[in-house]
C-alpha cells in the first residue's frame, strides 16, 4: 500500500474498524452495529486506504490485527477515551482530566532510587498527578506494558530486542556501587578493601541477576571469595538483612547516604567500575503517557 500521508483521518472509520477489531469478526461487529457485513468490511479498507497500511488479515474464519493494526488500534482506544472523558467533563459528571500514570517498578530496583527519579515530577505536578506504582518481575511487568494496564516500567535491565518493535528503552541513570554493612559487622572485617571481602558474609542478588553476575566477575578477578548468606532479588529485603547484620549488602552510590541514614549501615568500600542500571521502558510511537518525556528529560541518563 502507499506510505502517503493522509491529509486527515474519518473517525467513523476508525471507530468501524476499533469495533472490527474487538470482536475479530466483521459478522459480529457489523451485528452489533447493526449495519450490513459489506458496508462495514468497505468502511474499514476506506480507513486501510487513507493510511496507506493493512490493518486487519484474515487467520481461518477469524480476523486478525497486522502489527500496523496494532499500532491503529492502539490510537483508536486513546482517542475514544478521550471523546467519552470529555463528554463526561461537559456534562458535568467528572472533574477535569488528572494526571493518572500506571508505573511498573521492578523487584530488585532499590525504592530511594525510584523515589530519586519520580520527585520531581511529583514536585511538578503536586495537585494533579495521581502516581499508581505496581512492583512485580521485569516479564510480569513487561506483559502487563504490553497489555495496556501500565503506561511505563522502570528496570534495572535494558529491553528485551524481541520486545524492541513495540516497546522502547531509555537509561535514566547509571550509578556505581557502594558495599555497605551493619557498623559491628564493618568493624569485624579484616584487612583493606576489597581484600576484607574474602570470607565476609554477603548478601546478593540472585545468580541470573545482570549485576550479580558482573559482581562475581569482578571478586573472581581479584580472587575474593565472599561466603554467600543469602540471594534475594528484593531490594528492600537487603536493606533490612544488612540492618540484622546478615552480612554486606552492595547498593547504588548515589543513594548510598539515604541507605546509611536510614538503615544505619556503614560503607565498607566502593566499586565504580560496577554500575546499577535503571531504564525506563515504554510503548513505542508518540501515543504514550506524557509524563514519560518529563521522566526521561528529568533523568538524562546521569551518571552518578
Amino acid at each position: 500500500m502507499s506510505t502517503r500521508l493522509p491529509a486527515r483521518i474519518n473517525l467513523k472509520h476508525l471507530y468501524y474498524f476499533h469495533e472490527v477489531a474487538r470482536e475479530s469478526s466483521l459478522t459480529g461487529a457489523a451485528r452489533r452495529l447493526h449495519l450490513a457485513p459489506q458496508t462495514l468490511s468497505s468502511q474499514v479498507r476506506e480507513l486501510e486506504r487513507s493510511l496507506g497500511r493493512t490493518l486487519l488479515e484474515r487467520a481461518g474464519r477469524r480476523l486478525v490485527l497486522t502489527p500496523d493494526g496494532e499500532v491503529a488500534r492502539d490510537y483508536a482506544e486513546s482517542i475514544f477515551a478521550l471523546g467519552t472523558e470529555l463528554r463526561r467533563v461537559m456534562a458535568g459528571r467528572a472533574k477535569p482530566r488528572r494526571l493518572g500514570l500506571r508505573l511498573g517498578v521492578t523487584d530488585s530496583v532499590p525504592k530511594l532510587l525510584t523515589a530519586r527519579v519520580l520527585a520531581p515530577l511529583l514536585e511538578r505536578h503536586r495537585d494533579r498527578i495521581e502516581l499508581d506504582c505496581v512492583e512485580g518481575t521485569v516479564t510480569g511487568l513487561l506483559g502487563r506494558l504490553a497489555a495496556h494496564q501500565l503506561d511505563a516500567v522502570l528496570a534495572d535491565q535494558p529491553l528485551p530486542p524481541y520486545l524492541a518493535r513495540s516497546m522502547r528503552g531509555r537509561l535514566l541513570l547509571k550509578s556505581g556501587l557502594s558495599l555497605v554493612a551493619a557498623p559491628y559487622v564493618r568493624k569485624a572485617l579484616r584487612g583493606a578493601f576489597p581484600a576484607c571481602l574474602d570470607g565476609a558474609p554477603l548478601i546478593a542478588r540472585s545468580a541470573e541477576s545482570p549485576l550479580s553476575i558482573a559482581i562475581d566477575a569482578w571478586l573472581a578477578e581479584r580472587g575474593l571469595t565472599p561466603r554467600i548468606v543469602a540471594r534475594c532479588d528484593d531490594s528492600a529485603l537487603i536493606k533490612v538483612f544488612a540492618q540484622r547484620g546478615f552480612g554486606i549488602a552492595c547498593v547504588p552510590t548515589v543513594i548510598e547516604s539515604d541507605v546509611a541514614t536510614q538503615f544505619r549501615l556503614q560503607r565498607v568500600g566502593r566499586v565504580p567500575k560496577l554500575t546499577e542500571l535503571l531504564y525506563l521502558i515504554r510503548p513505542a510511537g508518540c501515543h504514550a503517557h506524557p509524563l514519560l518525556d518529563e521522566i526521561e528529560a528529568g533523568a538524562g541518563g546521569d551518571t552518578l
